[in-house]
């Protein structure tokens, strides 16, 4: 609940309260004013010796109990309605009027008040006990509420886990591109779902990596293959999928039935890419890269197949060189 909400809420609280004091202390007047001792008098007096005085009695103390019992309802929706103000005004007019009732006893000799003395006694038990039962129910409800948002925290908790660990399953931290897992599940899926659609893999193999790392330091390694992996996203659309399938190895996967022309032009666009320096702190780096190449179904029938083959397509472009581009089926 929000402050203005609160303000509002405590604000009606009191009017409640204004009211019911106002209220109650009126039919405490009625009661023992109007309906109390001089009224009872005049009609003893008036009536006496008649038959109508037993009714005129009658009347009177009816219209009295009828306004006990809504002086005890008002008093227990008011407790009810804003607790604890609620409850302490409902003891106080109750007290009021437990006084007046024994002042006027007392002063007018009249044993007949006496009811009217017990009805304001136990309206005050009634209201303690809904008053201690409506604490306890609001307690229990309170701290329902605090398990019920601990569990949704907990909750919360654990699927931020949950996706987390999808997440880290799936895509490699340091360039948030799909890691070796998902590259192989996409392959995959290529081949389960369109057993008749080609594909082609390309390995991508950063040449000298190592080298590099131990030149320039392994936090300059990561900021390039980074950078790297930000320019790859760039020359690629939906029909090729790109990951990181290894500490230095980018891997990408055409859709379709591509030509010999096709693959060597996009990797010049890759080539094109690792050929412009990268600013690391005060160094100036570029790369170059060996390709593995390899197509489904001429080449393999299974993901692993493919890997196997890219694999060798470039453990064979490096030692023919380095930065360059081999097909499976050319050596």
């Amino acid at each position: 609940m929000s402050k203005n909400e609160k303000a509002k809420s405590e604000s009606n609280h009191i009017v409640a309260i204004v009211i019911y004091v106002v209220a109650y202390l009126a039919m405490v007047y009625f009661a023992q004013f109007v309906l109390g001792g001089s009224v009872r008098g005049r009609v003893m007096a008036q009536y006496a010796n008649s038959p109508e005085l037993q009714v005129k009695l009658a009347m009177l103390t009816a219209g009295a109990g009828t306004t006990g019992q809504i002086e005890a309802l008002l008093s227990a929706f008011i407790v009810l309605a804003t607790n604890k103000k609620g409850y302490i005004a409902s003891v106080f007019c109750n007290i009021a009027n437990t006084t007046i009732v024994l002042v006027m006893a007392i002063k007018q000799h009249n044993v007949s008040a006496i009811p009217g003395f017990i009805v304001p006694i136990s309206t005050l038990v009634l209201v303690t006990i809904i008053y201690i039962f409506a604490n306890r129910i609001n307690q229990k409800s309170a701290e329902l509420s605090k398990s019920y948002e601990q569990l949704m925290e907990t909750n919360r908790i654990i699927k931020d886990k949950d996706e987390k660990l999808s997440y880290l399953a799936y895509y490699d931290v340091l360039t948030s591109l799909p890691n070796r897992h998902l590259f192989i599940e996409k392959m995959d899926e290529a081949i389960v779902n369109n057993s008749n659609m080609p594909f082609t893999a390309i390995l991508c193999d950063i040449d000298n990596f190592k080298l590099i790392n131990n030149t320039y330091g392994s936090s300059a390694g990561d900021i390039l293959l980074a950078t790297y992996a930000e320019k790859f996203k760039g020359l690629c659309d939906d029909n090729i999928f790109l990951g990181r399938i290894g500490g230095n190895e980018y891997g990408f996967i055409m859709q379709g039935n591509n030509s010999e022309q096709n693959i060597l032009n996009f990797i010049e666009k890759v080539q094109t890419v690792l050929a412009e320096p990268v600013q690391v702190g005060s160094d100036v780096i570029s790369a170059t890269a060996s390709f593995g190449i390899a197509s489904y179904p001429t080449n393999a029938v299974s993901s692993s197949e493919i890997l196997t083959c890219i694999n060798s397509a470039v453990s064979y472009a490096k030692s023919n060189g380095k930065n360059r581009p081999c097909f499976y089926e050319q050596y």
